[in-house]
């Protein structure tokens, strides 16, 4: 095969790739989307550490397995719930972890859908790391990771949770805009949500029956 047919055969594979990866943020992995609310229910883990602020509920054990994203690749995505030991206020919160070969991510704000209308708001955390970089100089890159930690209003919470339909890849999606103007489009398992709001409030009426 002459050198001009590889290059015009890896173009049409990158042609084929591309769609795909645009897709990714439009449909839930099918392994996510057949995890039922009672499920992510049951999987949602409780730390209640007495010498931190919060009690914290976390879907991080439901599902760790990664997801291609245009533009890059999400690994440990979960919601958490933390609930303030003093007053009972809840914040929700968003956990992302974003992998790039494209250099580093500088997350500005974080945009989604809700009451109808688009918001955008900044990041509580974003951190940054490198990892696999190669031991030698040969042209490649190392993988670039970002965690980004987002809090979203309780309605959008429950709005995601309400869009749940059993069996359904459609995904409740957050868009995430760099400083360079590059942006990652990701999405949520309404199911997810809807399984943390089940936990909490599980878990206020057992404290309810207790006391």
């Amino acid at each position: 095969m002459s050198r001009l047919q590889i290059t015009m055969a890896l173009s049409g594979l990158m042609l084929l790739a591309a769609p795909a990866a645009a897709q990714a943020a439009d449909r839930l992995p099918a392994s996510l989307a057949r995890i039922s609310v009672e499920q992510f229910a049951r999987q949602v883990k409780v730390v209640d550490d007495p010498l931190e602020h919060d009690i914290v509920f976390t879907t991080s054990q439901a599902y760790k397995v990664g997801r291609s994203l245009a533009g890059a690749r999400a690994t440990d995505v979960h919601l958490r719930a933390l609930v303030d030991r003093q007053t009972g206020a809840i914040r929700w919160q968003v956990w992302h972890e974003l992998v790039t070969t494209q250099g580093e991510m500088d997350i500005t704000d974080v945009r989604f859908v809700t009451g109808g209308a688009t918001r955008s708001v900044a990041p509580s955390i974003v951190e940054s790391w490198k990892d696999r970089c190669p031991a030698y100089d040969n042209n490649m890159t190392c993988d670039n990771y970002t965690r980004v930690v987002v809090e979203l209003p309780e309605q959008a919470i429950r709005e995601m949770a309400a869009s749940h339909v059993a069996g359904s890849r459609e995904p409740w999606r957050l868009r995430f805009k760099d400083a360079s103007g590059r942006d990652v489009t990701s999405g949520l398992a309404p199911a997810e949500a809807a399984g943390l709001l089940q936990s909490v409030s599980e878990w206020r009426t057992r404290g309810r029956q207790l006391s």
